[in-house]
């Protein structure tokens, strides 16, 4: 078919030529248009610009989905993220049902840093504009300064920067930023490298690494994710956020939290956090996973599920945000739609019910149902 309208094409443009004075000025086929009965009858032809869809940042709630890609293995990270990851950025990837329901799909820094200029990261951009699904990466907005060395929330922003431009190159517009923990990181953490910061500090540098964005993207939306662990609790980060208004005469975009599920009152904190954020006009998120230590999908999601259902089903609070993500070695696959023990799996299953998520009560396990402890895990 494509050949013998192409030989169509060819013979009109000779014969047209056929009737034209040659000349320098001469057009090869400015004479002799197409009847308007041809032209609205004619195939339309093929090009190679790409159909980009308008993301919907209005939602409300935004969803979120940040799969953890495969990523070089560490002492800390022994595992390589999802095996099906690339699979998600085919034009029939069996999750088109969930890919509807989102709105934004976070990739990590690190994945888009080691990716820059290359074709995965090209063809996931390509896909993510086709979606219309917006484009969200997370990073560390802190340099060290004699501390913070190998300390996370520390990516440093030239490092930042070059992911930020990696996005533009590849065809994308960047939607959003999510910091990496900079206030818990640069204030409580104690360990090697510490810098305890005042508040007042990270504030002025998160700032600083707010304008260096906007150079690149000025209209990109940026927003912060802590962690709900330790000494950081509702109190520290309803602070945070009025100090960062103080201290920069604007606020976050939104405030994002890593719980720490072995909280016995998390669920109490992130209402109250929440309260705050709707007084002064910042949306909270919580991210939803399972437990680090989880051994298989079903494990990992079916604990994912019980958080789900314990804050939206029993206390009836609906987060600004919803944020499915995982930094663990689970689960394995993200795909398909179908199966609930996969990520879009049950992401999707969230979106038909949220009452059959969690674990399965038939199961012999006596403690099934029970409240749990855990020791405590952070984002990475």
């Amino acid at each position: 078919m494509k050949k013998s309208l192409l030989t169509l094409v060819f013979l009109v443009v000779v014969i047209a030529s056929c009737n034209l004075p040659v000349t320098q000025s001469s057009p090869l086929i400015e004479a002799s248009p197409l009847p308007a009965q041809s032209l609205a009858t004619s195939k339309p032809q093929a090009t190679n610009v790409p159909v980009v869809k308008d993301p919907n940042l209005d939602h409300h709630p935004l969803y979120w989905f940040g799969p953890l890609p495969p990523l070089p293995t560490d002492a800390g990270r022994p595992f390589t993220g999802s095996d099906d990851f690339m699979q998600l950025f085919e034009v029939n990837a069996p999750w088109l049902a969930t890919a509807g329901k989102i709105q934004v799909f976070k990739l990590y820094g690190e994945w888009v840093f080691n990716h820059q200029g290359d074709a995965q990261l090209k063809k996931v951009v390509a896909d993510l504009n086709r979606r219309g699904l917006a484009i969200a990466i997370e990073t560390g907005p802190l340099d060290p300064d004699g501390c913070g060395n190998g300390i996370e929330g520390f990516a440093t922003v030239s490092s930042s920067m070059q992911m930020v431009r990696a996005i533009k190159a590849a065809g994308g517009t960047l939607h959003f930023i999510a910091l990496d923990e900079p206030y818990y990181y640069g204030h409580f953490y104690e360990g090697p490298n510490a810098c305890r910061w005042s508040a007042e500090k990270i504030a002025a540098e998160v700032d600083e690494f707010i304008k260096a964005a906007q150079t690149i993207f000025p209209d990109v939306i940026i927003g912060d994710t802590e962690p709900l662990a330790g000494p950081a609790g509702a109190r520290e980060y309803s602070e945070w956020l009025d100090t960062f208004y103080a201290v920069n005469g604007y606020l976050l975009a939104f405030l994002h939290m890593d719980i720490d599920w072995s909280r016995p009152k998390w669920h109490e904190e992130v209402k109250a956090i929440q309260e705050h954020g709707t007084q002064i006009g910042v949306p909270v998120g919580i991210i939803y996973n399972g437990n680090s230590v989880d051994k298989t999908d079903e494990d990992f999601l079916s604990a994912t599920g019980e958080r789900v259902k314990r804050l939206e089903l029993t206390t009836g609070d609906q987060p600004n945000h919803v944020i499915f993500q995982s930094w663990s070695d689970k689960p394995d696959r993200a795909l398909p739609e179908t199966d609930p023990y996969t990520f879009t799996g049950f992401i999707n299953l969230y979106f038909m019910d949220k009452s059959s998520l969690g674990y399965k009560r038939d199961s012999a396990n006596l403690v099934m149902g029970k409240t749990v402890r855990f020791s405590s895990q952070f984002g990475a």
